[in-house]
């Protein structure tokens, strides 16, 4: 829905009114923005990085990266600029009129939306969050794990999308429906017999694409965290059965040093003084959603065969541990 050069999006449980750029990677809002609750509205806008307040030095910050409690600017080479203030507002500049709209917001909505979920004191992770029955995983990894290729195998076979790539979960743990999009490389778009020339690429020049509207299947509501995936390919022509096997790592300090590395960009939660904050909400997490690892085969038609018989909301409740699988 738009009006007046605004345009109103409904993600992450608020509700974004965008001043003059298109965002078709969000759901529209239903209503007008307007009629939101002034607390749960964000308001996104082109402004003049010259009329932004200075900011004291931080022991975090980079030549790219300003930050202070409540306020962040951030520069993208060949991007632009974007100042994410008091979890309520993101503006940007482009760095100059040959920036396409697609890859401004490529940032926009990876860096500075993260940004202000963090402002607002959710725990943001970096993967993906599928549901079914009414309830959530989320499935993480370095870049290159895999993710969005797991995900949409797991969309082929029921599951809804909640967020990609930026996962936002509430102090008592529903993971809130993100942005309904997934990235895939152009094999992995050709594997599942898609055609990567009918795809936007998400930015100009890559081969990675976007799915988006009607290609994805995407749930709607905030969804009870039940476990937590940490993804890890199986070794090549291992024989080894404990390599196919999930497996729960059981140490809550273990658990918690790895779920803080899978934070979505750790400097800025630093940065914004969130750090003790997310720690705890970490904490919190574990106690509540067991985190496991999940080897998934190499080859999207051997993923699939093995996401098959695998029940991912009550695997890693019910996996081994380390220490289990080498009595």
């Amino acid at each position: 829905m738009s009006t007046k050069g605004s345009n109103f999006y409904h993600a992450f449980a608020l509700h974004w009114a965008s001043e003059g750029l298109l965002i078709p990677e969000l759901p529209q809002a239903e209503l007008d923005a307007a009629e939101a609750a002034p607390s749960a509205s964000i308001t996104i806008r082109e402004e003049d990085p010259q009329r932004w307040p200075k900011l004291a030095g931080g022991s975090h910050d980079t030549p790219f990266l300003q930050m202070t409690r409540g306020d962040l600017r951030l520069k993208v080479e060949g991007i632009g600029r974007f100042r994410i203030s008091n979890a309520e507002q993101i503006a940007w500049q482009r760095a100059d009129l040959s920036v396409s709209d697609q890859d401004l917001r490529t940032f926009l909505l990876g860096s500075a939306v993260g940004a202000l979920m963090i402002q607002r004191g959710m725990l943001v992770l970096h993967g993906n969050a599928l549901e079914r029955d009414g309830e959530a995983i989320v499935c993480m990894g370095h870049s290159g794990a895999g993710k969005s290729t797991l995900a949409y195998a797991l969309m082929q076979q029921g599951w809804r999308l909640l967020a990609d790539d930026l996962v936002s979960i509430t102090p008592d743990g529903q993971v809130l429906p993100g942005i309904p999009r997934i990235k895939l490389w152009h094999d992995a778009a050709k594997a599942f017999g898609l055609d990567p020339e009918a795809l936007p690429p998400i930015r100009q020049g890559m081969q990675k694409y976007l799915l988006l509207g009607e290609a994805i299947e995407r749930a709607v509501q905030p969804c009870l965290l039940r476990a937590l995936y940490l993804i890890r390919q199986q070794r090549r022509d291992s024989n080894d059965p404990d390599d196919s096997r999930i497996t729960r790592i059981s140490s809550q300090k273990q658990a918690a040093l790895c779920l803080r590395n899978q934070a979505f960009r750790r400097r800025f939660v630093r940065g914004l003084g969130q750090e003790g904050a997310n720690f705890m909400a970490l904490a919190r997490r574990l106690q509540e959603a067991p985190l496991a690892t999940l080897p998934t085969p190499r080859g999207i038609a051997a993923m699939q065969t093995w996401l098959k018989g695998q029940s991912l909301l009550s695997a890693a409740a019910e996996a081994q541990t380390t220490e289990e699988q080498t009595k």
